[in-house]
């Protein structure tokens, strides 16, 4: 069985270049930063506990992350479990007519490296940025307890769940899909930090 894994930042952006037109191909997704582990990713999660898949897309290296430490044990735990990691805009997968192929891994550290030194300097310049508005006293930083921290403590099971919202799944299966009480949700609802896609 073969599954593409998709992985955007935030739940505004498109999602079609990374999925396939082939219906057989399973996707699964997540909508979280980078620099969040790949087995602490529910769509990733899931991707690995189904024991059918045999080859996993993507579309390039930094869906799988930023963090060149946790791109190579994903790439390990792909390869003890013989699973066939094809990289599309790389043009190469990790097994070749069932061997393994020695470039690979090579080109992976390598790709991988650069995917997070460009994390690095995102927050650096984002760094120098606050530094800046901070001078000006322009930035007073975030209050305690503000919505937006609650955003960044919660940012992927946020985003998660409003990925579910616009697919058409109501509270109950995301409840459940979660392990996340309804009040909880519709706490989420009320402060607007998700919305159902009919409104």
């Amino acid at each position: 069985m073969k599954a593409v894994y998709v992985r955007i930042s935030t739940a505004n952006q498109n999602l079609e270049r990374q999925l396939k037109k082939d219906k057989s191909i399973k996707p699964y997704i997540d909508i979280c930063s980078g620099s969040v582990l790949f087995n602490k990713r529910p769509g990733a999660i899931a991707m690995m506990k189904n024991k059918k898949i045999t080859e996993i897309q993507v579309k390039e290296i930094s869906r799988l992350g930023r963090n060149l430490k946790d791109i190579l044990n994903t790439i390990e735990y792909f390869k003890e479990n013989k699973i066939n990691l094809k990289i599309e805009n790389l043009g190469f997968s990790l097994f070749i007519d069932g061997k393994e192929n020695p470039i690979a891994l090579l080109i992976v550290s390598m790709f991988g490296a650069i995917s997070e030194h460009e994390r690095n300097m995102i927050n650096e310049r984002t760094q120098e940025g606050r530094n800046i508005a901070k001078a000006k006293g322009k930035f007073k930083g975030r209050k305690r307890g503000a919505t937006s921290d609650l955003m960044l403590k919660n940012e992927m099971l946020i985003t998660a769940m409003q990925s579910k919202l616009n697919e058409g799944w109501n509270i109950s299966r995301i409840s459940d899909f979660y392990h996340v009480s309804r009040p909880r949700i519709y706490s989420y609802l009320k402060k607007g930090l998700i919305a159902r896609s009919d409104n």
